[in-house]
C-alpha cells in the first residue's frame, strides 16, 4: 500500500515518470517509455486499485476538437457538385470550440439516398449537424442519419427562415419559395448551438 500512497495525487508535468509498467498499466493521460509510465499531461497522478491501473486528471484546460463519432454543428462555407466545405463551430453538447475547424462533406456522404451533387442537399449559409468520421483536420463528414442534415436554412430569394415541409424540402413563409436540403428531423432545433 506504501507505493500506492507515494504516487497517488503527485503533481506531474508531461514526460515525468509515476512508476514502471511492472507496478500498474498505463492509463488515461500516460504512456510508456523504456518500461516506465510517464505522464503525458500536467496534472495529479491518481492509482485505479480495481484495474490496476495509474493516469493523470489534467489540471489544465484542454484544448477541444472534435473527435471521431462525434456530432457537431457548422456553418456552410462553399458547395461544389461533389463536396461541401463546413466551418465546425461546437459539438452537439454546447461545447463551442476555441477556433473553427474544417469539415468536408463528400457527396456520397450527404445521404441514402442518390444524391447528382450538393446543391440538393446543402446550401451556403446554411447551419447543418454533422458526424465526424475521422481524427484529423480536415474532418470528413457524413449526414446519413435521420438525425442529421440541415438544422437552419435560409430563403435563396429574401433571406427569411425557411419553414420544413418534409425530409428534402423547405418553404420560404415571406415569398413561398420552395428549396430541396437534406433536412434533419431536429430542423428548427438549436438547443447546443
Amino acid at each position: 500500500m506504501g507505493r500506492i500512497e507515494e504516487i497517488n495525487g503527485r503533481a506531474v508535468v508531461p514526460g515525468d515518470t509515476i512508476c514502471v509498467i511492472e507496478e500498474f498499466l498505463p492509463g488515461p493521460w500516460t504512456y510508456v517509455d523504456g518500461g516506465a509510465i510517464k505522464a503525458a499531461i500536467t496534472g495529479n497522478v491518481y492509482v485505479d486499485i480495481t484495474t490496476r491501473t495509474v493516469g493523470v486528471r489534467p489540471t489544465v484546460k484542454l484544448f477541444e476538437v472534435p473527435m471521431r463519432g462525434g456530432y457537431v454543428y457548422g456553418y456552410v462555407v462553399m458547395v461544389k457538385d461533389e463536396f461541401a466545405i463546413i466551418k465546425i463551430v461546437s459539438n452537439t453538447h454546447g461545447t463551442k470550440y476555441a477556433s473553427t475547424f474544417t469539415g468536408l462533406l463528400h457527396v456520397s456522404q450527404s445521404s441514402d439516398k442518390f444524391i447528382k451533387n450538393l446543391y440538393d442537399v446543402v446550401r451556403v449559409g446554411d447551419i447543418v449537424k454533422a458526424k465526424v468520421l475521422n481524427d484529423a483536420p480536415p474532418f470528413n463528414l457524413t449526414l446519413k442519419e435521420p438525425r442529421l442534415g440541415v438544422i437552419l436554412a435560409f430563403c435563396g430569394i429574401c433571406g427569411s427562415r425557411l419553414t420544413r415541409l418534409s425530409t428534402d424540402t423547405l418553404k420560404c413563409p415571406s415569398c413561398s419559395n420552395i428549396e430541396k436540403r437534406k433536412v434533419s428531423i431536429d430542423y428548427g432545433n438549436l438547443k447546443g448551438l
